[in-house]
This record gives C-alpha cells, sequence and structure tokens, in this order.
C-alpha cells in the first residue's frame, strides 16, 4: 500500500528544499474556479465517494490538464509537473469507476496518469449505509483494474489490497 505521504512526495517532489507541492483537489462542485486560478505545476485529482461524477469535476480535470499536461517523471523519477489523478474504488460500484476511467480515456490523453485505489474503509457512520458498509472486494478491485484497462489508460498505478 503507498500511503497519502509517500505517493505525495513520490509524486510531487517536495523536500524540505523547498520544492513547490502539488495543489490536492478532492474533487468538488468549487474545483473548477480554483483549478482556473492556476499557478500549481502539478495537480493531484482525488476522486471517489461521489455518487454521480459531476460536470463541474469533468471540467476542473479539463483545466487542470489545458494548464499542466500529463504528469512527466523526471531523471530523479519525480513529478515535478502534470496532471496526476487518483480514483478511489467504493464497494458496490458507488465511486462509479467505470464511468470515470472511461471519461477519463475519452477527454485525457490515454497516458494519462491514473492511480485506482483499494484503500476503502467504512469508518463513522457507513455502517448506516449499507452499500458502503463494507470494504471492497478483491474481485471488485480486479474488475476496475479491468475496466481502466479496457478504456485503454495505460499508465494505471495499482495498489495492494488491505485485508
Amino acid at each position: 500500500m503507498i500511503t497519502r505521504r509517500e505517493f505525495i512526495k513520490q509524486c510531487a517532489g517536495v523536500t524540505v528544499g523547498g520544492v513547490m507541492a502539488p495543489v490536492v483537489y478532492a474533487m468538488t462542485s468549487a474545483c473548477a474556479r480554483e483549478a482556473k486560478a492556476g499557478g500549481s505545476p502539478a495537480y493531484l485529482a482525488l476522486l471517489g465517494g461521489a455518487e454521480v461524477f459531476p460536470e463541474t469535476v469533468q471540467k476542473a480535470l479539463l483545466e487542470m490538464y489545458r494548464q499542466v499536461g500529463t504528469a512527466k517523471i523526471d531523471d530523479d523519477g519525480l513529478v515535478r509537473r502534470g496532471l496526476m489523478i487518483r480514483h478511489l474504488v467504493m464497494p458496490n460500484d458507488v465511486a462509479k469507476t467505470k464511468l470515470v476511467v472511461e471519461w477519463i480515456a475519452t477527454h485525457l490523453p490515454k497516458d494519462t496518469y491514473v492511480n485506482i485505489m483499494s484503500q476503502y474503509t467504512p469508518v463513522y457512520r457507513a455502517k448506516e449505509y449499507p452499500e458502503i458498509a463494507r470494504r471492497i472486494t478483491r474481485s471488485e478491485y480486479a474488475q476496475a483494474l479491468k475496466w481502466a484497462r479496457e478504456a485503454g489508460l495505460t499508465r494505471v498505478e495499482s495498489q495492494r489490497m488491505q485485508l
């Protein structure tokens, strides 16, 4: 499993030496406005948990890509510029994974960096909602990765499943 801290350090080159950190977005209705402000060398968009994949999120991703392009790895193995997308797979396809990866493959370059996350954990009041009251299964995660490959995405990063 990749921790958030390891992921951001690896993908953004965040160091004590002062490298600018990426803008990390949990995609909300405000994200399109925020992305238009620009000024970041890298965007790390976090997708998942939404009932739908709203137009505002789609517009924000397109704007982020317009500003910084796809993530490029430098000689140090770090991404200092570009768009990276993380998508959280949820039980019962609540996060609409197939819709998300198909949209990415249709509207962004096929080599857009996409990290398919497996670590959903039901906490707080999730147990009150049967559709999200459990962790995802290995089968659900495998299906999410299959959908990404079938959509034609070429830079899909997977994670080890937590038991």
